[in-house]
């Protein structure tokens, strides 16, 4: 293994550590639930640490909203929505399209690595 993959695999590590995260697959959606309380000023933050273990990923749209975001984005030619509702503290992954849906158990396998 080189010293560069060696290092990249070491930051993941750290990264998917200090995100805390578990992300369950639903029927029709996955949920991603942060171990520690999250506020709105924490999305940026907590989509780009998400998206980090997605290669090839294209935010298509950022939607804000008084208490809920949306990044619609491609991956692997398919395209998802991360949805956040700050009320809830509620954040969950889902197919825009029929095809994207079925593509969910990819993203949760690539997200679950």
């Amino acid at each position: 293994m080189t010293n560069k993959i060696y290092k990249s695999l070491i930051q993941i590590n750290i990264m998917i550590k200090k995100l805390n995260t578990t992300i369950t697959k639903q029927t029709e959606y996955l949920t991603v639930n942060f171990e520690q309380a999250w506020f709105q000023e924490d999305i940026d933050s907590l989509s780009e640490q998400l998206f980090t273990m997605l290669a090839g990923f294209k935010i298509q749209e950022k939607i804000l909203g008084a208490d809920r975001e949306n990044i619609r984005f491609c991956w692997q030619a398919h395209y998802f929505i991360l949805n956040f509702d700050c009320c809830s503290q509620s954040c969950w992954l889902e197919g825009q399209d029929e095809a994207s849906s079925n593509y969910l158990d990819n993203l949760y396998l690539e997200l679950s690595k």
